[in-house]
This record gives C-alpha cells, structure tokens and sequence, in this order.
C-alpha cells in the first residue's frame, strides 16, 4: 500500500509528538530525583545520657541466674526494654523486706535448685509471678513431689519422647496461633527446634500455652507434651518451661507474653519499625571480576546493574518494604582493584524506590580498621555527592568502632550489626550512636528462626531482616548465586518475613528516631472507671503495645492508636497525659493481685 504524503507526514508528527513525550518524562523525572537528598535524616537530639535507667529504689525483677547464661541475657534486656530495675543472684534469694518485686525469673540450668524447694516455696509465697525459665532434669522433677506439685505437674510420662514439632495457642504471641511442624522430607531441614523433651502432664488447675505435636495414635491431643504451662499455687502465679525459649532475644517475647497473661491490662513501649537492610550493595569496587565473569559474563557493575537490582526492586514493590542499602567502596584491600563510579546511578534508583543508602565499612586485608574508614570517606568525597550518610554495617562488632566514627565520620548516627554476641538488641554504643543487631537473615528461613521473629514483634514492634549480598559477590558454591540465592530469598521475603502485625515499614534512619525515643521514654499507666491513664516523659513521642483482656479501645486522647488484633493495640502517645477510653464487657477476668503494673 502506498502512503500518500498526508500520511505520511500525520504518522511523522505522531512519531515525534511520542518521541518529545517520552523524552519530556524522563527529563521531568531526572530533574525530580534529589538524589543528594537524604529524606530519613531527622533531628532527634536524644542521646545515651538520656536514656531512661530505673534506680534500685523503682519496681525491680529478680533474675536468679549466671550473668553469662541465656536467660539472663533474655531477662535483662526485657527489663531495660519495659524500665524495670534488676537484681541478679546466683543462688535463691530470701524473700525481701523493701525491694519492690515485679516478678521473679529463675535459671535452673545455671542456679543449683536442687534440694532447695523449701527455699522456692518461700518465694512462692511472696505472692508474684514466677517463672521457671527452664526446668532441672526429668529424673530430678519426677523425685521432688514438692517441686512438681509447685509446678503443677502430676506425672512424668517419659524422661525424653520426639515430637514433630511445636503449637502455640492464640493469645499468646502477637499474629495468632503458630504451628512449627515440617509437612516433607524438604521442610524437615527447618528443624532446628528442640524436639527430644521431657513428657510431663500437668494438673486440671493449669492453663497450656504451648505443646509439642505428636501423631493423635501416640497420644490423645489434650495429653501432648507440654512446653509451657502455668500453674497457680496459694495466689502466685508459676510459669514452666520445658525447653530453651526463654533464653537470648527470644526469651523477651516469652517474658512480655506471660506478664500479660496475669495482668488486667499489659502496656509496654515498643519500636514500631521493621526494616529491611541489603548490605554490600551496591558493590563499588572491580573485584572478583573473573569469577563474576565465568558465572554471568559480566563484571560487577553490570551484574548488579541488569541482573540484580530489578529483581530487589520487583520483590520491593510485592512486599513493599522501605530498604535501606549499605554500600560497599571497597571490600578487598590485598589487590589493586579500584572503586567504580557507579554511585549517583545507585543513588538516583535508591531514590526511586524510597530506599536509603548507608555504608559497609567490612573489608579483608593488612590494614587497619581506620584506614578503612579513611579509604571509604576519600572515595565519596570524590564522587561530588553530598548525600547525608546517617548508618553504617558491620559485620562484626569493634569496640573501637565508636570512638572512630566519632573522629573521622561524626554524622554516623546508626551502626547496625550483623553478629550479636550477647549485646543488647537495642542500645546507646555512643554519645550519639545508636547500635542495632540484625534480627534474621533473609535467606535462612528455620522455625527456631521464624519463632525468634514472632517473639521480637511481640515485645519490641521490631525486626531487622538482613540480605547479604557479599555471598554473591564472592560466591563459594551455586547456592550463593545470584539465581539460587534470590530464589530463597524471595521466597522467604515474600513468605515468611512479612509484617503481618501491623507495624510500621521503615528505613534505618527512621527506626533510629524510633530506637532513641523508645530507649529514652519513662512512662507510668494506671487503669481507671473510663480507661487507662498513660503518662510519658523525656521524649517528644512513642509507641507502646497494649494488651487487654477482652476491652476494646472506644477513644483517645493526645494520641493515636491502631487494633493490632484481637485484645491487642498499638498506641502513639505523646509527651505528658494521654488517656485512652476502654469499653470494659461485664465478663472480662480481673486480676486483682500483687502485680501491679505502672505504679
């Protein structure tokens, strides 16, 4: 068909009229990317000498455990979570006469309670809530009637039996009911759980929180193994644990939830930030190009550029999380590879996506960790950038990290961890430096893991998913390929790792102003004819987690809130009264007992 030259020239101004449109967006959209701006950055002046520390005379929990053990680290940082003082004692204490006990928490696995029931009767009759955060041997159990009567338990079916795996009922942790249990051969390598434990039944007087499952031909549902159960002896309240739940970060969700269990109401500060970091990406140095070239055929730049970043940015939009990424200057100091100058094309995508760039100060080589710093702070200020670097990774903690940072990168306000050693999860490590730990890793999905993560949305609205993309560039075998290791872990971010509790989705800065208000708050609450009463001092704003029996939330005053689900709601409170309204229903359980909370 031949085309007049009307047409042709009506089809030319079309082409062209697209082509002007097309070219206009993307002029108007890179001229609309301040890529140099950090949008997170905020100024929150709180510092480490601001952060709430209840004195001895304050409302206190006993710790009855070794220092170094699991369930003090559990218990401790629980109690500079909800500012409760500590009291420590490595053998069981007498009861007090001044001290102010909010609960007692008891390490049999590092405390010697054996022959020593006399003694826990005693503390027992103190009348507050006691938890055994483990428990001595079965054949230990089962030869102390006085001691399995205190807890509850009428028999020792077996000293050791294998369950298939774990069930928490509703009403304990935030997010519901939870099952644990591989359902293949596959599943069966997420198994890192303790499945050989104890059988103990328990009296009629007990309520059950967690079991372990087993085939219904072994055993009648109702007689499952119990991992957790509480018991009521001469108005105390005794918690046991038939496992290691209560140790490390996993233990502070355990803690909150059983406080809950006996209170008439149960407030708590909480972050209300879950984050989501990718560290050493983007990778800035030509380093291991050779291998990279004989698994992509491309070099890291290209790799990163049409391989990797649209598979985070399509895993960004479904699961839609505010990343931050910390980028790599240099990892590699034992070559002459230098540094790219890739850095404004990430930061404009970062840009585009609303995620946030920091920096990974990891690297191997014969030279010093300040060198590293110094290297990394010539190549950004080369680059002409001023974008506003507020966090840094780790992968390792250096006690000198702080002082360094202090000198030679002041405006570090964050350093986030990515191996905890018994350090607090939250915490001051600076004047101005906040610390946080990773809280899972995103490719390394296991039940222990996913149970961890419940426990810290539970007591602290928080989690820290980490994608380590060093393995990738520096793989070892084909799971650390790109192809292999986006697999799981899309799969896991997209499954798994999700917040299905409601909380905020933030940047690290963000959390940062979030972690100094939650660290820094006092805060007392009292319960009255139309509600609750929460008073908070010290920080401008914070989150807390309430928890109910059966109350709904009918109103607020300076403040906000959220239902989280059933009986439980997020609250944004600020400095001074906040008064929340409480419907309370004519068959809601009062705990009226030595617990307190607030006061």
């Amino acid at each position: 068909m031949k085309l007049s030259r009307r047409d042709f020239f009506s089809i030319f101004l079309l082409m062209l009229a697209l082509f002007f449109i097309f070219q206009f967006s993307l002029i108007m959209k890179d001229y609309g990317n301040n890529y140099d701006e950090n949008e997170y950055v905020k100024d929150n002046r709180t510092k480490a000498a601001d952060a709430f520390v209840p004195t001895q005379d304050d409302e206190c929990v006993w710790i009855v455990a070794d220092p170094e053990g699991g369930v003090y680290d559990a218990a401790s940082q629980w109690c500079t979570y909800t500012k409760v003082a500590v009291r420590q004692f490595s053998e069981i204490p007498k009861p007090p006469t001044t001290d102010k006990v909010r609960a007692i928490i008891l390490d049999p696995k590092t405390v010697d309670i054996k022959g020593k029931t006399d003694a826990l009767y005693r503390l027992a009759e103190m009348g507050k809530p006691m938890i055994f955060a483990n428990l001595p041997d079965a054949d230990y159990v089962d030869s102390d009637d006085a001691l399995k009567k205190l807890l509850g338990i009428t028999e020792l079916v077996k000293n050791s039996v294998h369950v298939n795996g774990i069930h928490m009922f509703k009403g304990f942790f935030l997010g519901g009911e939870t099952i644990y249990k591989a359902q293949s051969e596959e599943e069966k390598k997420y198994e890192d759980i303790q499945l050989d434990i104890p059988w103990y039944s328990a009296g009629t007087g007990t309520k059950t929180y967690m079991v372990g499952l087993m085939d219904e031909g072994e055993a009648d549902i109702y007689d499952f193994p119990k991992l957790l159960w509480r018991n009521y002896h001469k108005g105390t309240f005794v918690y046991a644990v038939n496992g290691d739940y209560c140790e490390g970060l996993m233990g502070i969700g355990f803690l909150d939830s059983m406080l809950y269990d006996v209170s008439d109401y149960y407030i708590y500060p909480v972050v209300n930030s879950n984050n989501v970091i990718m560290t050493d990406f983007p990778y800035l140095a030509n380093e291991n190009t050779e291998k990279l070239r004989s698994i992509y055929s491309r070099s890291v730049g290209a790799l990163q550029r049409d391989i990797i970043w649209p598979g985070i940015v399509s895993m960004a939009s479904k699961r839609d999380f505010n990343m931050t990424c910390f980028c790599s200057a240099r990892y590699d100091f034992m070559n002459e590879s230098e540094s790219n100058n890739d850095l404004i094309f990430y930061l404009q995508q970062m840009k585009e996506i609303g995620a946030e760039a920091g920096k990974s100060i990891d690297f191997i080589g014969n030279i010093s960790l300040a060198e590293k710093i110094d290297s990394d702070n010539e190549y950004y200020d080369s680059t002409g950038s001023q974008y506003k670097y507020r966090c840094m990774y780790t992968q390792k903690w250096d006690d000198s990290l702080p002082a360094l940072l202090e000198e030679k990168n002041p405006e570090i306000r964050t350093i986030v961890c990515g191996d905890r050693d018994n350090s607090k999860a939250l915490s001051f490590c600076g004047d101005n430096i906040t610390l946080m730990y990773a809280t899972n890793k995103a490719s390394d999905y296991s039940f222990r893991n996913a149970l961890l993560y419940k426990s810290l949305q539970t007591s602290l609205g928080y989690s820290n998913v980490l994608i380590d993309m060093k393995q990738v560039i520096w793989p070892e075998t084909e799971e650390d390929e790109w192809q292999n290791c986006f697999n799981n872990i899309y799969s896991f971010m997209t499954s798994y790792w999700t917040d299905d509790t409601g909380f905020t989705n933030t940047t690290i800065s963000q959390c940062d102003d979030r972690v100094r208000n939650m660290l820094a708050v006092k805060y007392a609450a009292e319960r009255n004819e139309e509600g609750l009463a929460l008073n908070i001092d010290n920080v401008d704003e914070a989150w807390f987690i309430l928890r109910t029996h059966n109350s709904e939330i009918i109103g607020i005053d300076h403040g906000e809130f959220k239902k989280l689900e059933e009986d439980v709601y997020l609250i944004h409170a600020y400095r001074g009264l906040t008064r929340i309204g409480l419907d309370y229903s004519e068959n809601v359980y009062y705990y009226d007992g030595p617990f307190d909370f607030g006061k």
